[in-house]
């Protein structure tokens, strides 16, 4: 069977195919044309299944129709009937009734970015300070794209992050060598 004589034999059965659903139906959320599209899916594939193993087509599609239409068909109640997601038409909007707990989690300061670029900002070069300052979001524009800073500064974005890189590099060095303490810059 092709797949156009297994969009046919959809067709021609869809009676029978809208009956298997109704236990579906009364789950789900889907209309019945959606239970229908995976029918011709479910067709299509049985064709490709029927060419590599020993079955009928009609066995093939029902075996696939099924398993398909299980898997997005919320049932909590009968396993054999849906899968065991709560229905989304049964979910409450109301999210004040809904308590999670949380562990209290440790509170951790937040460094002060400006007074960090502000302490290391001498130990580079004009153009490394300017491209930093508006990487890190310290203008008034807020965090500027490595985009956005090739375009205000007229070129290419590969420029941009060779001079991020270099002045990461140069900090880094420092850092390493003890000549920037970064416990004293939090």
């Amino acid at each position: 069977m092709d797949h156009f004589a297994a969009v046919e034999w959809v067709k021609n059965n869809e009676a029978v195919i809208k009956g298997n659903i109704v236990k579906y139906r009364n789950f789900s959320p889907y209309e019945e044309c959606d239970y229908m599209q995976e029918a011709f899916e479910a067709a299509i594939i049985a064709t490709q299944r029927v060419k590599t193993k020993d079955i009928s087509f009609e066995a093939a599609f029902w075996k696939i129709f099924r398993r398909q239409i299980s898997l997005f068909t919320p049932n909590p109640d009968d396993s054999s009937n849906g899968s065991n997601s709560i229905p989304s038409h049964l979910c409450s909007v109301d999210l004040d009734t809904v308590s999670i707990k949380q562990r209290p989690r440790k509170k951790r300061k937040t460094p002060n970015i400006e007074s960090i670029y502000n302490a290391v900002s001498h130990f580079l070069t004009e153009k490394e300070r300017q491209i930093l300052y508006l990487a890190l979001g310290l203008a008034d524009e807020g965090k500027l794209s490595n985009y956005e800073i090739a375009e205000r500064f007229g070129c290419s974005v590969a420029n941009i992050r060779d001079i991020l890189g270099r002045a990461n590099r140069r900090l880094k060095g420092l850092v390493m060598e003890g000549t920037i303490d970064p416990s004293r810059l939090r």
